[in-house]
């Protein structure tokens, strides 16, 4: 509990503070940093949220979200305390702010991935947790403020995507035990549910047509993979916002082991997400690539195309399995 003292004297010794989380924010990246900055707000200090990437659709139904600013929208008013949130590296925040959104006195780091670095002055990093939300959740407990149904909203959303509905091996008990809590507030699950995974636009559903047609398996069936490109959402009026969920198509396969979802980026290179089901730990493959994330879960970047970056990411994967 020292770490949660220590984070808490800071937020408590200074009064201008800013938020940012990784690239595509997630439901537990947007969670956590909505639920830390209502906190902040209600200790009476002056909060303001970057990111570099606006707010998926499916996540504007959380209390706050409207307080997310565009990283352009940062000039100079460097803020005393920034904090990142589950970021795992501080360049996931995006190139321009990691250099740009730079704190007068000092910068707190909370995250939960098994590669996060200690990049921080401060670092919460605490790989126990589910997810960067239950951290939060935890923080806020510390302190003993009330978490409130719009913080529960919030750190509920986080935990959920980050354990994959409650279906990964990061469903612990205690978090399990901490989502019940949450649903004391009053949320409702189900339409938390609903927003996140169930208001599917028609070009989502024709661009999973679109990508389903890519699908690859090595001969063995244990790794499969699926991508898609630039002329895949042009062609169904899309972006990649639309692809979260389509990896689980894959790792629901009944031989594969490992599941890849390699998206096209404007520039050309590739943004991939891997998924495994028991023993492969895939935050170690995606950290060759200079991604992280979870042993079950996990992300990277590769300056290649989409079928380069297969090749690639496949090649790894075998390798690590013939490793053991």
């Amino acid at each position: 509990m020292k770490a949660y003292r220590t984070i808490l004297q800071v937020f408590d010794q200074h009064h201008s503070f800013a938020l940012s989380t990784h690239v595509n924010p997630d439901g537990d990246a947007l969670g956590s940093e909505l639920a830390l900055y209502s906190f902040l707000k209600d200790l009476g200090k002056q909060v303001k949220i970057f990111n570099t990437d606006a707010v998926p659709k499916n996540y504007t139904f959380l209390p706050f979200y409207d307080a997310i600013l565009p990283a352009k929208a940062f000039q100079s008013d460097f803020p005393e305390i920034l904090v990142v949130l589950d970021a795992g590296v501080l360049n996931r925040i995006g190139e321009d702010l990691s250099h740009t959104l730079i704190p007068t006195k000092a910068m707190v780091n909370i995250d939960h991935h098994n590669t996060a670095e200690c990049f921080g002055d401060y670092n919460l990093v605490e790989t126990d947790a589910s997810s960067t939300s239950e951290i939060i959740y935890r923080l806020i407990q510390h302190h003993g403020t009330p978490i409130g149904k719009d913080r529960a909203l919030c750190l509920y959303t986080g935990i959920m995507f980050d354990t994959g509905c409650f279906r990964y091996s990061n469903s612990t008990p205690n978090a399990h035990h901490v989502a019940a809590d949450l649903i004391q507030e009053g949320i409702a699950v189900d339409e938390v549910y609903r927003a996140v995974y169930e208001t599917l636009s028609v070009g989502t559903i024709r661009l999973l047509g679109e990508v389903f047609q890519t699908l690859g398996t090595t001969p063995d069936g244990k790794i499969g993979w699926l991508y898609v490109t630039q002329e895949m959402f042009r062609k169904t009026g899309t972006s990649h916002d639309n692809v979260d969920g389509f990896i689980n198509h894959i790792r629901s396969i009944d031989t594969v082991e490992v599941a890849i979802l390699v998206s096209e980026q404007k520039n050309g290179d590739s943004k991939a997400s891997l998924r495994s089901k028991s023993f492969v730990d895939v935050g170690a493959i995606a950290s060759v690539f200079g991604g992280g994330g979870h042993q079950r879960a996990a992300g990277c970047e590769i300056d290649k195309s989409c079928e380069e970056a297969i090749v690639q990411l496949v090649a790894t994967i075998q390798q690590r399995m013939r490793d053991g």
